[in-house]
């Protein structure tokens, strides 16, 4: 084994050699690295290669393990191997990636039912799943008014031009009623409407 800015290089860690690129393999060694630290590249980095690094999560501490993994700017996939389900379960729920397998890994690549995708810097959206159909469609709203001869118009409040002071009055007076978390709050709200509509 040897050391690269304090992780240890167990093998690998370089290209095939050219007698096997001669085979036709231009590939790079499958590389096992452990004692990396978030201080360096390789945990700041998504490598899609053939390299796997080994952490000791110190004290065997179930929530360090999840603050090391959510300290990643990557969230693609995850797995948890643990002799109990519900301590996986419980681990890999907190981890912010855009997939978790409990004793396994990439399954849920090979199960197309389901959503595939990242979160984070490894991306947004799915493919497969409903998920990933939904991205195929083009949805959009369509809005009607239901009572005849009622029909929604912009409040002059908060109609072109808009006197400022007057429509957020009004439009904080609309939040106020919508959202308030108390009925007092709500009441404020329309005599915001009435004060400033």
């Amino acid at each position: 084994a040897s050391s690269i800015k304090g992780a240890v290089l167990h093998c690998g860690g370089k290209r095939n050699s050219s007698d096997n690129i001669a085979k036709g393999g231009q590939f790079y060694q499958p590389t096992l690295i452990s004692g990396v630290t978030s201080k360096m590249r390789i945990w700041k980095e998504e490598v899609f290669g053939p390299i796997m690094c080994v952490i000791i999560v110190p004290d065997d501490n179930d929530d360090t393990c999840v603050q090391l993994v959510n300290d990643c700017p990557f969230g693609l996939g995850s797995s948890v191997y643990s002799a109990s389900k519900t301590r996986a379960l419980a681990i890999g729920s907190q981890f912010q990636t855009g997939m978790f397998t409990a004793n396994d890994f990439g399954v849920n690549y090979l199960i197309q039912s389901l959503p595939f995708g990242g979160v984070k810097e490894s991306g947004f959206g799915r493919f497969a799943g409903p998920e990933g159909l939904r991205a195929c469609c083009l949805e959009r709203s369509i809005v009607i008014d239901r009572i005849p001869g009622v029909k929604t118009s912009i409040p002059r409040a908060i109609d072109y031009p808009m006197d400022t002071n007057r429509g957020m009055g009004f439009g904080k007076g609309l939040v106020e009623l919508f959202y308030g978390d108390s009925l007092f709050v709500k009441i404020k709200g329309i005599v915001s409407l009435i004060r400033y509509g």
